[in-house]
């Protein structure tokens, strides 16, 4: 009975302790079967070379102008020569939005210049087929560093990023929307990934699928730990024998 009861007992630990994460990721796959199935994401800075800063979309133009400020530049900790200016969002000539002492990328030419700070994105519906200009700003300033003892400072702390997005539809409507990295919705989740614009890929209900898989994780766990806990609490429950 003793042994009955502690394979019993090793079971619900590994099915309770395997039970929430397992759970969150496959949440995450069907969620993205779902999205992948409504939505279409073009980042139009993919590819080689880059993609001019101004853009046009149907009959309108969208552009960044640069005001480089006269400071110093440095070397970030990715061994790309940064300087700082004011980088402002244009609408068909309108000043939108301008976000200020901006870092750039200054031996970098188009989008590539403004990487992980502004993104152009096409989003299309797939099932009306409509679709949509998107402008994707981090409303943060984060100005990483490397110090000489190796560490980084200078960046903010994940939950305090924040972000707008500036979308145009076909009809010319302009809309925006601003949100924070942990208060964000399935869409502006994966306009984020699509426009490399959190820190690291983000998934919806779980991160867990973006690291690199390895035996351990997530075969081992929590799947594998999950079906052999269950089978463990099946075949080793404790059941009383009634008394003669």
């Amino acid at each position: 009975m003793k042994k009955r009861l502690l394979f019993f007992l090793i079971g619900m630990i590994l099915f309770l302790t395997s039970l929430p994460i397992s759970t969150k990721m496959v949440m995450e796959l069907i969620h993205d079967q779902k999205m992948d199935a409504e939505y279409a994401i073009t980042n139009v800075n993919e590819g080689s070379p880059p993609t001019e800063s101004t853009f046009h979309f149907n009959n309108h133009i969208i552009e960044v102008k640069e005001a480089i400020k006269n400071v110093d530049s440095y070397i970030d900790p990715w061994s790309n020569k940064i300087g700082i200016a004011d980088l402002s969002l244009n609408i068909d000539g309108e000043e939108i939005y301008t976000l200020i002492d901006y870092p750039i990328r200054v031996e970098e030419v188009g989008l590539n210049r403004y990487y992980g700070e502004i993104a152009y994105l096409i989003l299309e519906e797939k099932k009306s087929g409509k679709t949509q200009f998107i402008a994707l700003l981090k409303k943060t300033k984060e100005l990483p560093k490397e110090m000489p003892n190796g560490d980084i400072v200078g960046s903010v702390p994940p939950e305090k990023l924040r972000y707008t997005l500036y979308a145009i539809d076909e009809d010319g409507n302009l809309n925006n929307k601003s949100f924070s990295l942990p208060d964000r919705n399935a869409l502006q989740t994966e306009l984020l990934n699509a426009g490399a614009m959190a820190p690291y890929s983000i998934g919806y209900y779980t991160d867990a699928w973006e690291g690199y898989p390895t035996i351990f994780f997530p075969l081992l766990f929590p799947f594998v730990t999950l079906v052999l806990g269950f089978i463990l609490v099946l075949v080793f429950f404790p059941i009383r024998k009634a008394k003669k």
